[in-house]
């Protein structure tokens, strides 16, 4: 690692600002993080980049593990935000394309990356980000809804091409609003679950609907779930079976929580759900959702449903993974379940077992 004293930092930062890619690729191979942040801004590297526009050397900083989503100190906004405020198209394409959340809101105004797009005027950035599936639904920390600030961008942008760039941010986002209620109006199998009606759900697989075709991001609570994904959290153990028996993916991953159908189902103590869930061929009893690290078996103890977990550790869930808190599902057990509870008991035979 180099040293990061008498300046060895702030070299790293200069370069960048100097658009110097050859120098910001030697000071990266001769170990300078890309992390730390400038002292006087409270920018990283690549917030400079991003807000600078210059891709090669934002690519140097993404491939040596810069932080796509760090914020900075001062207005709490990402590489993304600083993108937008220059209309650097391919810089915001860089840093979608890496991975960076197009949904991330500044802990200053509240302000996503759309937002931030809207009131630059930056249009081919917009574009970018709905056709990201970014979210129309936040509001600001101040208050206003998605059309609220376009108003306002309108009512105070008197610029060169403004006007147009804005009628055209609002076209983008009218045939965006068009395309989310078509596709949530072709999600036969969701509707069909929500209605809880067997025969309809049975039609649409019969008639090729997409088993595992997501729900679109709007800001709801079904935003990008499948079917068996929503069946598996609302209780409706009949039609998860069909769902499985169709072929329905039994790891697919939503992307608010994170969590898979065994998540769902535990989580809410769906007994027979779990069970069935648990049997399928090639679950992962044992995978760990992002925000918490936390298994199917330490969702249904955390909630304490020991019936839920007892029906995991049958099916052969692991006690031994350790979520981000530090505990392990003997430890949710013992806190809510009880030291003395039958289950406790034997997570604690099993942990001892192991030993």
């Amino acid at each position: 690692m180099a040293d990061e004293t008498a300046g060895g930092g702030d070299a790293l930062i200069v370069a960048v600002r100097a658009a110097a890619v050859g120098t910001v690729r030697v000071l990266l191979a001769a170990g300078h993080d890309p992390n730390r942040p400038d002292p006087a801004s409270g920018l990283t590297p690549l917030m400079f980049a991003a807000g600078l526009g210059d891709e090669p050397t934002a690519a140097a900083l993404i491939a040596a593990g810069a932080l796509l989503d760090a914020l900075d100190r001062k207005a709490g906004a990402a590489a993304l935000h600083k993108a937008c405020q220059g209309a650097h198209t391919g810089v915001a394409r860089q840093l979608v394309a890496a991975g960076a959340s197009v949904d991330v809101q500044a802990t200053s105004t509240g302000h996503t990356p759309l937002f931030e797009a809207i009131w630059f005027k930056a249009d081919d950035i917009v574009a970018l980000l709905l056709e990201r599936s970014c979210r129309l639904s936040p509001t600001t920390y101040y208050g206003f809804t998605l059309e609220q600030h376009i108003a306002y961008a309108k009512s105070v942008s008197r610029g060169r091409d403004d006007a147009d760039k804005l009628a055209r941010i609002e076209t983008l986002i009218g045939a965006r609003r068009a395309r989310d209620q078509a596709a949530a109006a072709a999600a036969r199998l969701i509707a069909a679950v929500h209605a809880g009606d067997m025969a309809a759900l049975k039609a649409a697989l019969a008639a090729g609907e997409p088993i595992d075709r997501r729900y679109p991001i709007v800001g709801g609570f079904d935003d990008g779930h499948t079917a068996l994904l929503v069946a598996a959290r609302d209780g409706h153990a009949d039609m998860v079976g069909v769902l499985i028996d169709a072929g329905a993916d039994v790891n697919v991953v939503e992307p608010v929580f994170g969590a898979v159908p065994l998540h769902k189902a535990t989580y809410n103590g769906h007994l027979d759900i779990t069970r069935r869930l648990a049997a399928a061929k090639g679950v992962n009893l044992n995978y760990q959702g992002p925000s918490n690290g936390y298994t199917p078996l330490h969702d249904a103890l955390w909630h304490g449903f020991a019936d839920c977990a007892a029906a995991l550790l049958d099916a052969g869930a692991r006690t031994d993974l350790v979520a981000w808190d530090g505990k392990r599902p003997v430890d949710l057990a013992a806190e809510k379940l009880g030291a003395d509870d039958p289950l406790t008991r034997r997570l604690r035979d099993l942990a001892a077992a192991r030993t």
